[in-house]
């Protein structure tokens, strides 16, 4: 419905939980924010929701696939055929609605082929940028010692010439890029992203703080503790992990699935780091939302589990099998933190960091009406609106 009355909702705002309050829609945006009391024409469309919490649509900022979607591996299908790799993102879109997701990043390593694949598959489709604000790459400027599940041959020294080549394979949609701070040319490299429209993102590093150069403008740091140099007290040893707890300047990304971090970690960012600048991923892969078991990642197999999802031949961690919704309801257990700002790790500060927060985000006057109405406390998705 383009023009609706949303009533009876638990209306979560960037500040607090509005109780039965109420949203007029006009032409798909949310014209007026209502407390409880007010009086309507009757002939206006309701939607009645029964005390549920209210959320804007949850973003995953950082997200290699989901419900047997791989974006990694949209070009393998038959014959690479680019009518399944559409088929198979759209699948992947329609797979995160239904858990409340309305906003995702598709993550890959970068690799020419899959790079490929991925932008053509999400320029064929005709996502709204709103939707697909387009792709994370993780690499290819990255440390060997810290590439975690990424394959070495995903991985290389930084060139802008390379960077070049990336940005033309991936048709202008490259939002999001990994890299190491520490590697030799990264300059160089990093003022080559700032001009196509790329936001660095630190991590697979391992650097030391005394020995690195901070970007200027908008940066993040790529799932914070993983796959990085460690909060460390010794002299010339401090890691990556360190830096947003001495340093305000950066975007956090903090996986709360349970088993990338553990609960000591996930309670000291909560009390230390800007709420204004944390958010919530999920890292998801292939396996995310779907039955323990066997899969496949870029030929190799894979297992999901209790303990993630991992390489069977090698044990290594290489993603999780939880979504947005498992992240907040694991989130507000481990943590005990206001489910605004909870809430908020995965709406408003994602959508600010990516730049559509004047679309989406928040439920805010002005703003897109895309609203996901909740069963009990985030448990599952009774309506995506």
């Amino acid at each position: 419905m383009a023009d609706y009355l949303l009533v009876n909702g638990r209306l979560v705002l960037p500040h607090e939980v509005l109780k039965n309050g109420a949203l007029l829609v006009r032409r798909g945006r949310i014209q007026r924010v209502i407390e409880q009391g007010f009086s309507f024409s009757p002939d206006l469309p309701r939607y009645d929701a029964r005390g549920a919490y209210v959320t804007p649509g949850l973003i995953e900022l950082h997200i290699h696939g989901a419900g047997g979607v791989g974006f990694d591996d949209l070009g393998q299908g038959p014959g690479g055929d680019p009518a399944s790799a559409v088929a198979s993102l759209v699948a992947a879109r329609g797979f995160l609605l239904a858990h409340g997701v309305t906003t995702f990043v598709p993550t890959l390593v970068a690799r020419d082929a899959e790079l490929n694949a991925l932008s053509a598959a999400i320029v064929a489709a005709g996502f709204d940028e709103a939707d697909v604000p387009g792709i994370y790459l993780e690499g290819p400027f990255i440390a060997p010692s810290r590439r975690g599940g990424i394959p070495l041959d995903a991985i290389c020294d930084p060139d802008k010439s390379t960077l070049s080549r990336l940005i033309a394979l991936g048709r202008g949609k490259v939002r999001l890029m990994a890299y190491a701070p520490e590697l030799p040319g990264v300059g160089a490299v990093l003022d080559a992203m700032r001009a196509a429209g790329i936001i660095p993102c630190m991590g697979h590093s391992d650097c030391s703080l005394d020995r690195i150069t901070l970007p200027e403008g908008k940066f993040g740091i790529t799932h914070l503790f993983n796959a990085m140099s460690p909060f460390s007290h010794r002299q010339g040893e401090e890691g990556l992990a360190m830096l947003p707890f001495i340093h305000d300047g950066p975007f956090v990304e903090l996986n709360a699935d349970g088993v990338h971090v553990n609960s000591s970690a996930l309670r000291a960012s909560a009390r230390t780091l800007d709420p204004g600048r944390l958010m919530l991923i999920s890292d998801a892969c292939v396996a995310a939302g779907l039955p323990p078991g066997e899969y496949s990642y870029l030929g190799r197999k894979i297992v999901s589990g209790a303990d993630g999802v991992r390489y069977a031949d090698s044990g290594v961690l290489m993603g999780s099998n939880r979504l947005a919704p498992d992240i907040l309801r694991n989130w507000l257990r481990e943590i005990g933190a206001s489910v605004p700002v909870s809430v908020g790790a995965l709406t408003r500060v994602p959508a600010r960091f990516l730049g559509i927060d004047d679309r989406r985000g928040v439920i805010g006057e002005g703003l897109e009406a895309r609203l996901v109405v909740w069963e009990g406390d985030f448990e599952s998705v009774r309506e995506v609106l």
